[in-house]
């Protein structure tokens, strides 16, 4: 491992807490096996082990599961995790909403130590902490002091950790829309795909006639309407369905526009610079939705809710979104207004895609990758 101390990545992933700590843990350490930086992955149970295993099926990253560790109760693994990093030269890299500040503090005091964060549930004691929220200028301040215990931090979106494949030349503006893709995530509880097919065939029947015209529709593996999807690809020449998608990338970027939940895919959007409209579902949805709308990269078209009072958060109209709408009717027709808008206007998606790069570039990944390095090395203290 030569002088390179080695980086543990200590995150978990199961059906309670999602893929998402992992999938990002992953690009970060990605990036530093650029750099030949050493990366073990520690984790509490099988599950999120066999997670890391599929995902990184060439068994690039060794995986070790700690014996005491329960994934919602991190201080149990303590004693193991620290004789672990004990007997080498290391730095502990942490994802997980379930950290406490006993437990950084204990980890503190043996190696440098780095924390993803986005929730911002206390003054981390530690080396580093990355945050990549889209942070307004005038928010940075207070960013900044809720951080004061950082040796350092890593603050805003072009910290966005994203796979290697989002580190690509941006593809050209084609002069008319021929493709376009549709993501729901990981579900569909609402039936928008189906009505934003209706939708599409009732208010936008010229723009799918065109003989080369396709919706690339991404079926998350939790969608109750894959059968329904699948028989009308059978019938309907335009609709082309994609599963199980290994270079996420290439598909977006074989795309004229987007129509996306809000979530991770927004940020890769932004990074293969693909013009696109959000819109929300779920409260945690909220908050990126409206701050890609603010900052004019991704206009909002609202929350498919029925009504306000099931949002707890409620979205404010912005010049910069598409009306803010609430309720199924509502954001499909102002996502059919933003594919009209776009489809006739070259100019914009040109600007669109200028903004989107702007604040995402797919780079992210590497910026952590070297701050780590940067770390390991130089071993900074907190203060």
């Amino acid at each position: 491992m030569g002088s390179h101390r080695l980086i543990y990545f200590r995150t978990d992933g199961n059906s309670q807490i999602a893929t998402g700590h992992l999938m990002r843990c992953l690009s970060i350490a990605q990036a530093c096996q650029v750099l030949s930086l050493p990366v073990c992955f520690l984790a509490s149970d099988e599950d999120s082990a066999s997670l890391l295993k599929q995902f990184d099926p060439a068994g690039t990253f060794p995986v070790r599961i700690l014996s005491s560790a329960v994934y919602n109760d991190m201080e149990k693994e303590l004693p193991e995790l620290l004789s672990l990093l004990s007997e080498a030269p290391s730095l502990l890299f942490v994802d997980s909403y379930f950290v406490t500040e006993p437990y950084l503090q204990a980890v503190s005091g043996i190696c440098p130590v780095a924390y993803l964060d986005d929730l911002q549930l206390f003054d981390y004691p530690v080396d580093l902490v990355i945050n990549y929220d889209i942070i307004p200028e005038d928010m940075l301040p207070s960013y900044q002091a809720a951080y004061k215990r950082a040796g350092q931090t890593l603050l805003g979106a072009s910290y966005t950790p994203l796979r290697r494949q989002f580190q690509m030349e941006v593809p050209a503006v084609r002069p008319s829309v021929k493709d376009i893709l549709i993501t729901t995530g990981g579900s569909d509880p609402y039936h928008f795909c189906l009505n934003l097919l209706s939708c599409f065939q009732e208010r936008l029947s010229a723009l799918i006639a065109e003989p080369d015209f396709h919706l690339h529709v991404l079926i998350g593996s939790l969608n109750e309407d894959k059968r329904l999807l699948m028989e009308l690809a059978e019938e309907l020449p335009f609709l082309k369905l994609h599963e199980n998608v290994t270079d996420m990338a290439a598909l977006m970027a074989s795309c004229d526009l987007a129509i996306s939940a809000a979530g991770t895919t927004l940020y890769e959007l932004c990074a293969v610079g693909i013009p696109a409209v959000s819109y929300s579902f779920a409260d945690n949805q909220l908050p990126s939705s409206l701050a890609f709308a603010n900052v004019g990269a991704v206009p909002y078209a609202g929350d498919l809710r029925m009504d306000t009072e099931s949002c707890s958060v409620l979205p404010s109209p912005d010049s910069k979104g598409t009306g803010s709408a609430y309720g199924l009717p509502g954001v499909l027709s102002a996502v059919c207004h933003f594919v009209t808008d776009m489809s006739g206007n070259m100019a914009k998606r040109k600007s669109a895609q200028q903004s989107m790069r702007r604040l995402i570039d797919g780079k992210g990944s590497c910026r952590i990758a070297r701050a780590l390095e940067e770390c390991a090395f130089h071993n900074f203290r907190s203060p």
